[in-house]
């Protein structure tokens, strides 16, 4: 997908998505690090997802678009009952049945197939389950129970379950859009855009309380994404045709936090206005920056000059909050 306008796009892969054209947030947290490293990225493509980053694809698919996770994953092979693979096992169930158990293994198969048709061989199984898996990808029975008890957490939570009940939304739109002041092309995909124009993101989070998932926003940059995908959402409604009904033009924005271990404990935020605010700040510096790294073919690491350096701010706050506790004059 080398080109695409500005508008809202449904059915596209994650392949085409996430290979095709137009900035988005983790590109704009990567030109944030520095323009160097969006741009080896960009050199890298595609790069293997983490095991958390697989665990929160699998309950993104499972939690949104129930409907065809078994079209994209299976279960791990799981061999029958009493399935015969080795000659051990073939001659004593021939023995079993007062038969011959001489000859090499395709023999005592022929044997065993003419006097109990019931038999099950495990080379069969195998070859069956292939068959019926075809190009679906294989998960973990593990991997299976976790995003299971996800999906329950999330569903039994009174508020996540209504912003992300069944038939409330659509899951994986692709957005475009040109940013009005630059003319990059942008590009969001909201998780789940409910049809009243609530925007609700589902988060895989080591911590989910709200002290956790506090230090989540600032890491991850989530602060960015309320305002990035809310402003570009509604950009994309208005400057581009819609292939399929469009839900309403974003009004809110929800975080969905679910933890990847029992209980999964989930936790339903939204982002407070001073945090929106410099989100949207930083996302509009984020996107002048690429446009000119852009615009120039040029794409800078750090400063070039001999930088002052001290310790991080947080340190220095404390280090005044403890000496004005202790009564010592801060200036």
């Amino acid at each position: 997908m080398k080109d695409i306008q500005p508008g809202i796009y449904a059915g596209l892969s994650n392949a085409e998505y996430h290979g095709g054209p137009g900035v988005s947030k983790s590109g704009l947290d990567k030109i944030r690090k520095s323009p160097a490293h969006f741009n080896e990225a960009m050199k890298k493509g595609y790069s293997e997802p983490t095991v958390s980053q697989r665990l929160g694809t699998l309950a993104h698919a499972l939690l949104l678009e129930p409907e065809t996770f078994w079209d994209i994953y299976a279960l791990p092979f799981d061999a029958p009952e009493g399935a015969l693979s080795t000659m051990d096992d073939m001659k004593a169930r021939l023995k079993d049945l007062d038969q011959p158990v001489s000859g090499k293994k395709p023999d005592l198969i022929d044997r065993l197939r003419g006097v109990d048709p019931d038999a099950v061989f495990l080379d069969d199984a195998k070859a069956s389950y292939a068959e019926g898996v075809g190009a679906r990808e294989v998960i973990t029975a593990e991997e299976f129970e976790k995003v299971e008890g996800m999906r329950d957490a999330v569903m039994a939570h009174p508020k996540a379950g209504k912003l992300l009940a069944p038939g409330s939304g659509v899951a994986e739109l692709s957005c475009y859009w040109r940013d009005p002041e630059t003319g990059v092309l942008c590009r969001c995909r909201p998780d789940w855009w409910r049809n009243d124009g609530v925007v609700v993101d589902l988060k895989t989070a080591r911590d989910a309380s709200p002290e956790g998932f506090s230090k989540s926003i600032n890491d991850w940059r989530y602060y960015v994404q309320d305002p990035f995908y809310t402003d570009g959402a509604t950009a994309a409604l208005e400057q581009g045709p819609q292939d399929v009904p469009a839900p309403e033009k974003p009004k809110a924005f929800a975080f969905v936090a679910v933890e990847p271990v029992k209980p999964y404990a989930v936790g339903v935020y939204y982002l407070e206005p001073q945090s929106r605010d410099i989100g949207r700040r930083e996302y509009r510096e984020d996107i002048a920056r690429y446009a000119e790294c852009l615009n120039a073919d040029q794409w800078p690491a750090y400063s070039e000059k001999i930088e002052p350096i001290g310790l991080p701010g947080w340190r220095l706050a404390r280090e005044e909050f403890n000496n004005d506790e202790e009564g010592v004059y801060v200036a």
